[in-house]
């Protein structure tokens, strides 16, 4: 997720409260009018601005699960529901994960993901794919539509590892170590 982290920091606050102050003091004293609305908008496009070209926009990995705007690696042992590869390259490394019975969703929009998964385990991969590529762990590859991959071991009506995937403007490998 985008978040702001200037407009919650204290250094923001400060100037932001000096600059009122000193405008309602002109105002009150000198009766000079400063458009205090149009000016905190500026501040704030103008530090922003500053913050991305200094390297920081409060842009970050909003929680374990999702990847965004990084180049980075979840290695999971507890799978979570949900995965988030967006508008970056990562990778999923799904390896360790011994839970069967379990359901994960990963996305993958305007990104690169390889996801990692264990090859003793029962698998069923479903991939929903638009505008973009994702390679089965099989080879097959899809560029648009959904198709869904059955790893050796899986036997329907017994307890397997069920990954939903959905991609958009990206691509996706699967990698079986």
């Amino acid at each position: 997720m985008v978040r702001f982290g200037f407009l919650f920091s204290e250094v923001f606050w400060g100037v932001f409260l000096i600059f009122i102050g000193i405008a309602l003091v002109l105002k009150v004293l000198f009766n000079f009018n400063i458009p205090i609305f149009r000016l905190a908008v500026a501040f704030c496009l103008i530090y922003a601005g500053i913050s991305m070209l200094v390297g920081g926009f409060g842009v970050t990995r909003s929680s374990q699960n999702d990847i965004i705007f990084d180049d980075s690696e979840l290695k999971v042992t507890e799978p979570k529901e949900n995965y988030n590869v967006i508008f970056a390259k990562g990778t999923i490394d799904l390896s360790q994960v011994t839970a069967v019975d379990s359901k994960i969703e990963i996305n993958t929009i305007f990104g690169a993901g390889t996801i990692r998964i264990n090859p003793a385990l029962p698998v069923k991969v479903t991939v929903n794919s638009a505008f973009a590529g994702a390679r089965m762990p099989d080879g097959n590859t899809i560029s648009f539509g959904n198709s869904t991959y059955y790893s050796p071991n899986y036997k329907e009506g017994e307890k397997f590892l069920a990954i939903d995937t959905n991609v958009v403007f990206g691509s996706l490998e699967f990698i079986t170590d």
